[in-house]
């Protein structure tokens, strides 16, 4: 778990580069005197069980924080391209690529206001967004109770009527559903009156960008199976040069809310976008354990969830802790990149100093004290110790060179006395 999280964090892109990797900070993080090796980590993995990370994740899932609240969730799929000769896997389609391949899926539910991931389910590469859907909202019943729940859905739930008819049941949910652009659905949108449509203007894409105007229309959309027709808010955005945007939103259970601030509420999506973008390109989400077996038969290999999302999920708490260290950081840092801090805060040139009793870790640059400074004597307050280094409580500090602040405190003053000439070398170290 160790190896796992702390690769996340620190941006080793896959497994096999444990082979070369032999930093002695990383080895101390992930629980030894020396780093795992590739197959050993990888054989680990592969061996997980999927009834050990279900518990896994239902001990680290955080539905107390939506009890007793009105609360807006997202759901989506993301694919996993898999570019297997060998096994014969199911096959998705996979967005960016346009097209079906051999894929695996990952189902994130996400709550944009805090921008974390709440839940995870791993599928074959046929798994469907509605019956994850459905899933999901029996899972958030049975946990926690909310005021209202509020769900974002792409236009996948909607591409079938009988879609539809089972969000339909559950009447208590308010859903907000892409529309999918069909051409009888746009004709549709395209031939409402110009009076019906109320113009709106928007802040640009960028700072100093023209205005972006737009235009909402609220009509309904008659669903074969469902008695009522449902309410549905048409946008047409204005296109500089060529044509002109259209897309609507399907909206089950709610009459009463505005048709902008539906249409705010539905782009927060945007977040869960953002955070699986970073999943991706910064946590490495698409390099996880395939779910496959690799000791199956390659005609039918059969489906193991565990490796998978174990994989997944703890990218997913990697990035909730790198979030809280932004939050800890100066306001430019709040919702930084993993890249960006990791660049800023996390990859430094340190000494390690072990003593009987403690282990030291002298930052060699004091670049950027001035933020650090809290974060570290946090951080030595919280008494942290390593139960597979003796239980050595960690210190951190800067090497005394040059010129200290007048508020600086010494950190273990007596270590280069019970240690090597490294300590010395520093002339002590502060925080």
């Amino acid at each position: 778990m160790l190896s796992l999280f702390f690769r996340v964090a620190l941006g080793i892109e896959r497994i096999f580069h444990f082979e070369t990797l032999d930093d002695p900070g990383f080895a101390l993080l992930s629980g030894g005197n020396k780093v795992m090796s590739r197959s050993r980590l990888g054989g680990l993995v592969r061996a997980v069980t999927t009834a050990g990370v279900k518990k896994l994740m239902h001990a680290t899932e955080l539905w107390g924080a939506l009890r007793h609240r009105m609360v807006t969730l997202s759901l989506d799929e993301h694919v996993i391209a898999r570019f297997t000769r060998k096994f014969k896997i199911p096959k998705g389609f996979h967005t960016l690529r346009n097209k079906k391949m051999r894929a695996e899926k990952l189902f994130f539910l996400h709550w944009p206001e805090a921008r974390r991931f709440l839940g995870l389910v791993v599928t074959r590469g046929n798994g469907k967004l509605i019956d994850r859907t459905l899933a999901f909202l029996r899972a958030v019943r049975r946990r926690v109770q909310v005021r209202q729940l509020r769900l974002i859905i792409d236009a996948g739930a909607s591409a079938t009527n009988e879609g539809l008819r089972r969000l339909d049941r559950f009447g208590k949910t308010v859903f907000l559903i892409r529309a999918p652009r069909r051409p009888g659905y746009v004709n549709a949108w395209k031939r409402l009156p110009r009076a019906r449509f109320t113009p709106y203007e928007e802040p640009g894409r960028y700072k100093g960008a023209r205005p972006k105007q737009i235009e909402l229309a609220e009509t309904t959309t008659t669903i074969r199976g469902i008695s009522r027709p449902l309410r549905t808010v048409v946008v047409r955005e204005h296109a500089v040069k060529g044509k002109d945007r259209w897309h609507a939103l399907f909206v089950l259970h709610d009459n009463m809310t505005p048709a902008l601030e539906l249409l705010h509420e539905y782009r927060t999506r945007q977040h869960h976008e953002q955070g699986h973008r970073i999943g991706v390109h910064d946590l490495w989400i698409d390099t996880s354990a395939s779910g496959y077996p690799k000791r199956g038969r390659p005609d039918r290999p059969g489906f193991c969830q565990g490796p998978l999302a174990l994989c997944a999920w703890v990218a997913a708490l990697a990035w909730d802790a790198l979030r809280a260290l932004g939050d800890a950081l100066p306001a430019r840092f709040h919702f930084a990149h993993p890249r960006t801090l990791r660049r800023w805060a996390l990859m430094r040139d340190v000494d390690l100093i072990l003593t009987p009793s403690h282990l030291l870790v002298v930052l060699a640059s004091p670049a950027r004290r001035a933020w650090l400074r809290p974060l570290i004597r946090r951080f030595n307050a919280a008494e942290i110790a390593l139960p597979w280094l003796g239980g050595r409580r960690v210190v951190m500090g800067f090497a005394a060179r040059g010129r200290t602040p007048s508020d600086a405190r010494p950190v273990l003053p007596n270590a280069a006395e019970v240690c090597s000439g490294s300590a010395e070398g520093c002339g002590g170290v502060w925080c």
